[in-house]
């Protein structure tokens, strides 16, 4: 049987693309924090999923939303990955960046290499996550500049 440090230690090299997840909080401010757990369910619908530890700050007000937006993050917005996974700084996350936003919906990042907006369909818990499962609404795919930006060893990649 393996513990969850190892487990968490094995998942530590385990490649995988930087997402910014955006909702809105029940005060209308926006609210986001990263993950590396994002990806597609179905194309016929659009839906994809995002695991979302209970303990973030945000789970209750992303839930209770029920709208959420996916930015992939490229190598050009390392900078804001590094903001966002500060504990010390959330006040100011949303001040760098190209931040879009139409009413209540989630903020988008206007130079992720794709942003997806969504609507909770679905909810399930998963240990100490909930597996959250959403129908995408809408996607904007700038252009790209540059290559993703990767999570790799406890740390970030990019060209």
């Amino acid at each position: 049987m393996t513990d969850s440090q190892t487990f968490v230690e094995g998942m530590s090299r385990l490649a995988a693309g930087v997402s910014l997840v955006t909702t809105i909080g029940e005060d209308g401010a926006p609210l986001g924090m990263l993950a590396t757990a994002v990806t597609s369910v179905s194309a016929d619908p659009p839906t994809l999923l995002v695991c979302v530890n209970q303990s973030a700050t945000m789970h209750a007000d992303l839930i209770r939303s029920g709208t959420f937006c996916v930015n992939v993050l490229g190598e050009a917005n390392a900078e804001i990955a590094r903001r966002f996974s500060s504990g010390a700084d959330r006040a100011a996350r949303f001040a760098t960046g190209d931040w879009r936003r139409v009413g209540r919906e989630a903020p988008v990042l206007a130079d992720s290499l794709v942003s997806f907006n969504c609507r909770i369909e679905t909810t399930v818990p998963g240990g100490t996550h909930t597996v959250v499962i959403g129908r995408v609404v809408d996607l904007a795919t700038p252009p790209v500049t540059g290559g993703p930006l990767v999570y790799f060893g406890r740390g970030y990649l990019h060209g």
